[in-house]
């Protein structure tokens, strides 16, 4: 456990949690609790289809379904962050109001706890209690 990365969460308290007046089995508690999202740059081409709505990817012309198809033969870690080819070429076949879109957009949400977020791993009340110390 990195006790200083936890001691400057818990000091700074930069979401306000209220971490100062939680007991450190109460910080532990929120720390682990599932909260907070990440944003995935990466879909597998798997995911990519699962999401893809047939009705609208039917109403396609051949040409946008080759677009389509291109990104699905990419494999495992299709890069689709904000400025990348397969985000740009989905959002111009489907639109972005699409169900597909839509459903994509969702897929890249991770639900995470905050000590996932700041890569603490699982909070134990004994490293709040350490990181605590820290302070004192």
């Amino acid at each position: 456990m990195d006790s200083q990365a936890l001691w400057n969460e818990i000091s700074a308290d930069p979401l306000a949690r209220g971490y100062a007046t939680m007991t450190d089995v109460e910080v532990a508690i929120d720390m682990n609790t599932v909260y907070r999202t990440r944003t995935r740059s990466t879909l597998s081409s798997a995911e990519i289809y699962e999401r893809i709505n047939v009705a609208e990817f039917q109403s396609k012309t051949d040409a946008a379904k080759v677009y389509v198809r291109d990104i699905l033969g990419l494999g495992q870690d299709v890069q689709v962050g904000p400025d990348s080819k397969a985000r740009a070429v989905l959002l111009a076949v489907f639109g972005a109001q699409s169900a597909t879109i839509q459903a994509l957009a969702a897929a890249l949400l991770v639900p995470i706890s905050r000590a996932e977020e700041l890569g603490l791993g699982t909070v134990k009340p004994g490293h709040v209690q350490d990181a605590r110390t820290l302070g004192d």
